[in-house]
């Protein structure tokens, strides 16, 4: 709970929920006023719900801002979300988001608001040039369109703005865009789109089959008893496959990208890894998340230096023995290189301690080591592999 001096009201201490509302509007306007660029939103297709929906400041200057109309909730739409960019910002910080990215954006935006998973286009993908008017102006604009989803981006020689629109349930040929006078329904609409997106979040949490209102959680080692060696399986399977999955993208140019619905499973699969190694190894919480850490770090390390790893006999094979090697510290055929990984492991933390300034030549000489402890450990995996 929030208080200020002299709120007025009948408690003068105390912060309303209205209070909060009107200051956090004031903040937006305050933030926005800092522009030096025109902020556009569509005036056509006439559009319900007004909202400002992201700003963004770089070193302190006004950069983006996104503002939307329709319903952000349904799949049909109709939703339009037009994101104004300082051109000069825009050119300083490299190529951006391709439109396929921003069509991808919108599935994870109606995924993570309405809990709707749209597993890929709903029709044939076209790629266009087309006519979006701007304060009047006919101007090209680019175009593709998967389905009933649509992104177009475009820049109006005036204005020295970047204007990108997604489209939900609208037709991209009826959009027409201009630059917005008064900001304020979208200041005040970004707070009602805020308050129910939380009403719906509550809803969800306090629905069937999940805690809500005087329904307290399953204590989690209840849950837990039961995983063994499961944990850190699970760990291990979901870190290296969204190693590979993000090395994927940046060979093939593509923002890495989180599957839907697997926001947050990183956290609760370590947690729970961790909890199974205090049992299993009795070390406490911080000496089983360093052997955890140290454990999942070599086996992303492996999945990015072999090809054999982890999806064959042999890389199923290492990731049992690891998990063995760092749950009982079992003597398995792989041990030689669990034990150079985890003496290079802690020697890298201990000598990358923020207290220790090494000079630019004790550098070179760190990093030589490292990539030679780095090549020795690797030629091990090699021969445990080979001997197979």
């Amino acid at each position: 709970m929030r208080y200020r001096e002299g709120s007025g009201g009948d408690d003068p201490g105390f912060e309303s929920p209205e209070d909060m509302w009107r200051q956090a509007i004031r903040a937006d306007l305050d933030t926005l006023s800092r522009g030096r660029f025109p902020v556009y939103a569509p005036t056509a297709p006439l559009l319900p719900a007004p909202a400002l929906t992201e700003w963004q400041l770089t070193n302190g200057t006004l950069t983006k801002v996104v503002l939307c109309h329709g319903d952000p909730f349904a799949v049909e739409g109709p939703w339009l979300l037009v994101v104004t960019e300082d051109a000069e910002a825009c050119a300083s910080a490299g190529p951006g988001y391709g439109l396929a990215e921003l069509v991808e954006d919108e599935r994870d935006r109606l995924f993570t608001h309405a809990g709707i998973d749209e597993s890929g286009p709903a029709g044939p993908v076209v790629e266009a040039e087309i006519l979006i008017p701007v304060d009047g102006v006919p101007v090209a604009a680019t175009l593709r369109r998967e389905g009933p989803l649509w992104a177009a981006r475009t820049r109006p020689e005036a204005g020295g703005v970047v204007l990108t629109v997604t489209g939900r349930g609208v037709d991209p040929d009826r959009v027409a865009l201009r630059a917005v006078d008064d900001l304020a329904p979208y200041a005040h609409g970004r707070q009602e789109l805020l308050s129910a997106l939380l009403l719906r979040r509550r809803r969800r949490e306090g629905g069937a089959g999940s805690p809500g209102v005087g329904r307290p959680a399953e204590p989690r080692d209840s849950a837990e008893q039961t995983l063994g060696l499961t944990a850190h399986r699970r760990l291990i399977e979901f870190c290296v496959t969204g190693t590979l999955r993000t090395e994927s993208a940046l060979r093939e140019h593509r923002v890495p990208r989180t599957p839907r619905g697997e926001t947050g499973r990183h956290g609760e699969l370590w947690e729970n890894a961790v909890r199974q190694q205090m049992k299993l190894a009795g070390e406490d919480h911080d000496e089983a998340n360093e052997a955890v850490t140290a454990m999942v770090n070599q086996m992303t390390t492996l999945a990015s230096a072999v090809d054999w790893f982890p999806d064959s006999p042999a890389g199923r094979a290492a990731m049992e023995e690891s998990i063995r090697f760092t749950a009982f510290e079992s003597e398995v055929s792989s041990a030689a290189a669990q034990r150079a990984w985890r003496a290079d492991w802690f020697r890298y933390h201990l000598d990358s301690r923020p207290d220790r300034s090494p000079s630019p030549e004790e550098g070179r000489l760190w990093v030589q080591l490292r990539l030679q402890s780095r090549d020795s450990w690797l030629s091990l995996w090699h021969a445990w592999h080979s001997g197979r």
